[in-house]
């Protein structure tokens, strides 16, 4: 009987698995942010983004594949108004542990705002250091 290799083997820390999920890597920014969907707007704050996405801390979570706008302010003065949709969430009622929030997956960038996004993002330090 002929046994197949496994070849889906799992990279051996938390930290390099979320490395390898990530297609861009992430830097630290925190700014308030508004959250508009269709029936409702509220802000947080953001805590991360990168050239692909931002992350929102928030309690008021939208469900995975909800469709969001965004409105936040890069450092140094630069709006950035888009829209995105919730590829993930931490409900703050999975674990008291980690902050809640939304990871939002940016759509419908306009040029000017993601070169300015990819600016603060390649001269800002990356989060985690490997």
């Amino acid at each position: 009987m002929d046994e197949k290799k496994n070849t889906n083997t799992m990279p051996a820390t938390p930290r390099s698995v979320a490395a390898e999920r990530r297609e861009y890597e992430r830097r630290n920014l925190v700014v308030e942010i508004g959250v508009y969907s269709e029936t409702n707007f509220y802000s947080g704050f953001s805590e991360d983004i990168s050239e692909g996405g931002i992350f929102v801390s928030t309690y008021d979570l939208r469900p995975i594949g909800s469709r969001v706008n965004l409105e936040f302010v890069l450092p140094g003065g630069y709006e950035v108004k888009c829209s995105g949709e919730v590829r993930w969430v931490k409900d703050p009622t999975d674990t008291m542990e980690v902050k809640p929030g939304m990871g939002v997956q940016f759509e419908e960038l306009s040029d000017e705002d993601l070169e300015a996004i990819k600016e603060f993002v390649s001269n800002r330090s990356p989060i985690f250091h490997e």
